[in-house]
């Protein structure tokens, strides 16, 4: 398989946000996976130059590169000039194209699909989506000739080796998450709408014992505040077991990075179902799920009543399974897989790649 010339994309506010991939794209390259590695941080770029130059700029870089493969990452906020893209798809050297998208969209009142997104799609090879179902069937609507799916990893990058030591706990219960709420009037995703009724039930049950982190929870005496993401392993490791539940709850295979990178802590994790999801992380094996507050409850009582040394088991064994198979290193040898395969489609004549949703599955 040809090795890429990768043109990344990285969606950033800071040059170097996205420190994970870029590391992970650098070790690619180092070892000889990648042939060549150029990074074009877009988004910086268009907020300080336009929309339009933004555009230009990506295909000047291509063009230049003579890239093989083009990795666009997340969403901007602006609009896309197609004619520009159309320029980059057509572009001599043939690229692979490729966007990934991490977040959830409703509908047009609830989180609707940014412009943007459904712009670019047109464009590219292959959408990668964080989940399926409403979202790949939508998606192909507007124009996506591919859907994939790429579920969120843990970031060994950022968090790095994370341990636990046993009996330091000052909770029994912990939960980090936002109050999230729409300015428009009764718009809100189906697991943040659950949110409120899910904490009253613990703080409840759990009391003093249940620590509630993050913003818009004032109302609740569980509530410690905000907290700094990269402060979150050292909440779960002064906690017994942790706790959450998806904004969006109706999307097929869809989690954000928080069960992942939660459960790679060794602390045992009792989520919110997500259709589907369970095919990924195991119920009862690698996460805990719940359809309802009283669920929930039960659940992470059941994992209290252990002693400890056996609940400390269950959780590492999930953080072995999730770092051995579910960091982003994982999904970005993934995504180039499928790149190469696209070049090898576009330039060789091959079959186009298959949908790599077998890869995430637990076996």
């Amino acid at each position: 398989m040809k090795k890429l010339k990768l043109l990344y994309l990285p969606v950033e506010n800071v040059e170097g946000d996205q420190r994970a991939r870029r590391k992970i794209f650098a070790d690619m390259l180092d070892e000889g996976r990648l042939e060549a590695l150029e990074i074009f941080s877009y988004r910086i770029y268009g907020r300080q130059n336009g929309w339009d130059e933004m555009a230009q700029k990506v295909l000047d870089i291509a063009r230049e590169f003579a890239a093989d493969a083009i990795y666009w990452h997340g969403l901007w906020g602006g609009h896309l000039n197609e004619e520009i893209m159309r320029q980059i798809k057509n572009l001599p050297s043939k690229p692979a194209i490729c966007n990934e998208n991490g977040d959830p969209f409703g509908n047009f009142w609830v989180v609707p699909y940014p412009k943007c997104l459904l712009s670019l799609i047109k464009y590219t090879d292959v959408c990668f989506n964080s989940g399926l179902g409403r979202v790949a069937e939508y998606l192909k609507r507007k124009g996506a000739s591919h859907v994939y799916l790429l579920p969120h990893g843990y970031d060994e990058v950022s968090f790095g080796d994370l341990g636990r030591t046993e009996g330091n706990y000052e909770n029994d219960l912990v939960m980090i998450a936002n109050h999230w709420k729409s300015r428009r009037p009764f718009a809100s995703a189906p697991g943040a709408k659950s949110r409120p009724a899910l904490i009253g039930a613990l703080e409840e049950e759990f009391g003093d014992k249940f620590a509630l982190y993050g913003k818009g929870w004032e109302k609740f005496s569980c509530a410690r505040g905000p907290i700094d993401f990269f402060k979150q392993v050292d909440a779960y490791n002064k906690s017994k077991v942790a706790i959450g539940i998806p904004q969006f709850s109706d999307i097929e295979y869809y989690e954000s990075n928080r069960p992942f990178n939660t459960i790679a802590t060794g602390i045992p994790y009792v989520s919110g179902y997500s259709p589907k999801f369970d095919q990924i992380l195991k119920d009862g094996e690698h996460c805990h799920y719940f359809k309802t507050p009283q669920q929930a409850v039960d659940k992470v009582k059941w994992l209290l009543s252990l002693p400890d040394q056996r609940r400390e088991e269950i959780g590492m064994n999930a953080a072995r399974f999730v770092r051995a198979h579910h960091t982003q290193r994982h999904r970005m040898e993934i995504l180039v897989n499928v790149l190469q395969g696209i070049w090898a489609y576009k330039h060789e004549n091959t079959s186009f790649p298959n949908d790599p949703l077998t890869s995430y599955l637990a076996k």
